[in-house]
């Protein structure tokens, strides 16, 4: 079986709750999920699924809704509150929307406040004023959270190892995001809306989920970006706010609807910290699933389509764009830093052949293979370092062997191997260079030899533990 791929296709946006909704009309189980959630030391919350009309097609729509005292328990909070359980049972309400929205304040397409009359808006605002998305009251009864507070749930939360650092992994990337906005440091980030108990069921369910559907890599496209202005807990901010942009740095972004915030700073700390950016790769597709924004705009049908697909091993591809430049001034002891600065800024490949150019001068031809998302970066590079004026590149597929990494145990420590698989047919063994080059230093000992010892554990079956 191939490696499972999961295509965020956010025509019209993303958040926490949409990006559950669709995981759960995927496939996803709810019943299997709460059982998961509930063993968190979270309290106050049931969770509500069903279906709703967005346009003309029908989606998935998912709440976290607040009963009782939303909050942490301790010790995870440190504010010395006594630990207490609510047994709430969920509702999943299929065929309908529930009748009374509860806020979220990160959630996809905010309406106007509840405290504050409808439509005031603030004189200062300018020629933006026609289009300002309110933000709503957060869940209900909750503090602000320090990241520090919530790292430390999620590191002690009994979880599956992929989904605490997938969960670890977005809220880490929205935490450095805020520091950045703030200029402070990541521990010193206080979360407001996106610290809700709301928003932390929204992120671990997301990765809850992708575990429950196998689900190894994720990918998306263009995003898009409303316009206007936005109150929130730190006061009126521009759309798309400026820790959600930090978020995206390296995503491709289209423009959006005026007044709305399509890309929730929860939704892109999911992005950030899970998927990348980058087109449909050449899957077999298994399934498709819908999840529902909050709002039901008459622009638009407001919800996002995860396509769940598999690569198949042979015939495996993916596309790339090879860069192409020669260069006859470039000494060939500044190569290597050429090369190098390219790999650096992300490329797949890198290399460099002696050629022959015009006016029968001796060159090299430099050739690059990177992903369209880097390559940006990687061209930047290219003229940085090297000598050309110029250079080409094309749109390619690349054919790949399905990889995985195993450890082996040597007479000269662990070394790490890569396995290359066609048809679930083991064809290459390739011991990381690096590391026997590490072992070799470190005994005294050529590296050849280090590298036969790696193959013959990896033959022998000899794992490290």
């Amino acid at each position: 079986m191939g490696r499972r791929v999961l295509v965020i296709d956010a025509f019209a946006g993303v958040s926490g709750d949409m990006m559950v909704a669709a995981l759960l009309d995927l496939g996803g189980d709810l019943a299997s999920l709460e059982r998961e959630l509930r063993a968190l030391p979270l309290r106050g919350w049931a969770l509500r699924r069903g279906v709703v009309s967005r346009g003309a097609f029908a989606a998935a729509r998912f709440e976290v809704l607040a009963v009782g005292e939303p909050g942490l328990a301790a010790p995870a909070e440190d504010t010395g509150d006594r630990a207490h359980d609510h047994g709430h049972d969920h509702g999943h309400d299929h065929g309908h929307d529930h009748g009374h929205d509860h806020a979220h304040g990160h959630d996809h397409g905010h309406t106007h406040d509840a405290g504050a009359p409808d439509g005031a808006i603030a004189p200062e605002l300018g020629p933006l004023a026609g289009i300002v998305a309110e933000a709503e009251p957060a869940f209900p009864g909750q503090p602000h959270r320090p990241w520090r507070v919530i790292r430390r749930l999620l590191e002690e939360a009994p979880l599956p190892p992929r989904a605490r650092d997938r969960a670890l992994a977005a809220f880490t990337k929205l935490a450095a995001s805020e520091a950045r906005v703030h200029g402070s440091l990541p521990d010193e980030v206080v979360f407001h809306e996106v610290g809700g108990v709301d928003a932390i069921i929204d992120v671990v369910s997301v990765a809850l989920l992708l575990e429950q559907l196998g689900v190894d890599e994720l990918v998306g496209g263009p995003l898009p970006m409303g316009r206007g202005l936005k109150r929130s807990a730190h006061g009126t901010m521009p759309l798309p706010p400026p820790a959600t942009l930090f978020c995206l740095e390296g995503w491709p972004l289209c423009a959006g609807v005026d007044g709305m915030e399509q890309v929730t700073p929860t939704g892109a700390a999911i992005l950030a910290g899970m998927a990348s950016p980058g087109p449909i790769p050449h899957l077999r597709l298994i399934g498709v699933g819908h999840g529902a924004g909050r709002a039901d705009p008459p622009s638009h049908p407001n919800m996002l389509r995860l396509l769940l697909g598999e690569r198949e091993d042979a015939g495996s591809l993916e596309q790339v764009d090879v860069l192409v430049a020669t260069m006859d001034d470039l000494s060939g002891e500044h190569l290597p830093t050429l090369l190098e600065a390219m790999l650096a800024a992300g490329a797949l490949d890198a290399a460099a052949t002696p050629c022959l150019m015009k006016k029968g001068r001796s060159g090299h031809r430099v050739e690059v293979v990177v992903a369209p998302a880097q390559r940006p970066a990687v061209e930047r590079a290219l003229l940085r370092h090297g000598s050309t004026f110029g250079l080409r590149r094309q749109r390619a597929d690349r054919a790949l062997l399905r990889r995985t990494q195993r450890r082996v145990q040597t007479e000269f420590g662990e070394i790490g191997v890569k396995e290359g698989y066609l048809d679930g047919e083991l064809l290459q063994v390739a011991p990381e260079f690096e590391e026997v080059a590490a072992r070799a230093r470190a005994a005294g000992a050529p590296a050849p030899v280090v590298h036969r010892a790696a193959l013959a554990a990896h033959a022998a079956g000899r794992w490290a533990p």
